[in-house]
């Protein structure tokens, strides 16, 4: 098996160490805590192990008996860029170690440090580096059960075992949950993790439709993608009552080629307002899975903010591995109200801001900057025209259909100005 796995179980650290005492001590205590090592007493020997093309870290002495640490950090930014690397260093090289740092090195460790400060640094970076991978995998990858998607809270653990055990039946699933809690990625997970797998995920968003033409060829064109996999309407309370009506019949055939999973949003624990039939509703939500807000899971919010960090760092060409434990503290209290819409923000605008190759807190807790005020016209209308918007989306209780009468426009030209302004149902 490919060492080069997602799974941080299979992952391999390299030791580089001139002690042999210590580095017999630090890859007994890798092994024991689970995680595949070995060890190297000298830079040839490193260069060895890591021309199998098997290693994931590199934890090395800044001194050794052939040569400097940084000469092999300076080779694999080279040859295996994006390989992580931690060095170990006496007081007298700390300057030498955090120049490296500097240079995209993970950390150091300052000699002497404790075994279990050792293992923590191994283990968060492990994890950014299967997080990472997770985010450029492929989707039967990055879908796969265990991945860690969505988290790994206990409740989130429960979901996985309902799509295990649903995983050969074509029955319909509802999903509920606050914005940004992933109901679109949950919905994923059950198409990659059952019988029709090998089929189309085919995603609909019921919201956004221009006039009732538009609304009957884009349903008729995912009915057909969809066929032999599996059809996620998103937004299912905005679907006008007769298209809910051809999706009873879809259902309700004994034979159905596909699975039909529909998303519906709530707000705390109360359900949208949406026109849904209650017959539509019934057949839905025989199997109703509800997706806890990140409020309810911190521990799953560092896991998931690792994740936002990978993508981050790729698109900006950065290379940020990391957050430090101050940040990671910070993370998990924060109230975030959009969950990981809000969270993805939250990290993309830290990534932007770090300067080295961790997130620090005070770029979590960075304030945005505000944009300079202009008194214009077009200030004047735009604000006028988002906070008509905003009205008519609370008087209509966040229903986009009801929120478009009110304003005397089209279900779309309203989602579009939505977006425009930035505002969230």
């Amino acid at each position: 098996m490919d060492r080069r796995s997602n799974d941080r179980d299979r992952m391999q650290v390299l030791a580089v160490e001139d002690d042999e005492i210590m580095l017999l001590s630090l890859v007994d205590r890798l092994k024991l805590e689970g995680i595949e090592a070995v060890g190297a007493p000298t830079l040839k020997e490193a260069r060895w192990w890591l021309g199998t093309g098997g290693m994931d870290l590199v934890v090395c002495d800044i001194r050794l008996p052939d040569g400097q640490g940084s000469d092999l950090f300076l080779e694999i930014s080279k040859l295996q860029p994006g390989l992580p690397f931690i060095l170990m260093t006496a007081f007298g090289s700390v300057a030498d170690a955090v120049a490296l740092v500097k240079a995209g090195a993970v950390d150091y460790l300052e000699k002497p440090f404790d075994l279990p400060a050792f293992i923590q640094l191994v283990r968060r970076t492990l994890a950014t580096l299967a997080d990472m991978r997770l985010a450029d995998g492929p989707a039967m990858e990055r879908f796969r059960l265990g991945s860690g998607l969505l988290g790994q809270d206990p409740a989130i653990l429960r979901l996985e075992r309902t799509i295990h055990r649903i995983r050969n039946l074509d029955t319909p699933v509802l999903i509920s949950g606050e914005r940004g809690t992933g109901k679109r990625q949950l919905a994923a997970l059950i198409h990659y993790n059952s019988s029709r797998a090998q089929g189309p995920f085919v995603k609909l968003n019921c919201a956004p439709w221009e006039n009732d033409g538009e609304v009957e060829v884009d349903f008729a064109a995912a009915i057909e993608q969809a066929a032999g996999g599996t059809l996620f309407l998103d937004e299912v309370a905005e679907l006008p009552e007769r298209l809910q009506g051809r999706l009873i019949q879809l259902i309700s055939h004994p034979h159905p080629n596909m699975r039909v999973i529909a998303a519906r949003r709530t707000e705390g624990n109360a359900e949208e307002e949406g026109a849904v039939r209650p017959d539509l509703l019934w057949r839905l939500s025989v199997i109703h899975i509800r997706v806890p807000p990140l409020r309810e899971r911190p521990q799953d919010i560092v896991r998931i903010a690792r994740l936002f960090l990978a993508q981050a760092a790729s698109v900006a060409g950065k290379r940020v591995t990391g957050f430090s434990p101050a940040a990671e503290d910070s993370l998990r209290t924060q109230k975030l109200p959009g969950n990981g819409r809000e969270l993805r923000r939250l990290v993309e605008r830290a990534v932007a801001l770090a300067d080295g190759p961790q997130v620090e807190l005070h770029h979590i807790d960075a304030e945005p900057e505000k944009p300079i005020e202009t008194i214009d016209l077009k200030t004047a209308v735009e604000d006028a025209e988002r906070a008509a918007i905003l009205s008519a989306l609370a008087r209509a209780d966040g229903a986009i259909g009801k929120a478009a009468e009110f304003l005397g426009i089209s279900r779309k030209n309203l989602w579009e100005k939505m977006r425009r302004y930035d505002i969230e149902r």
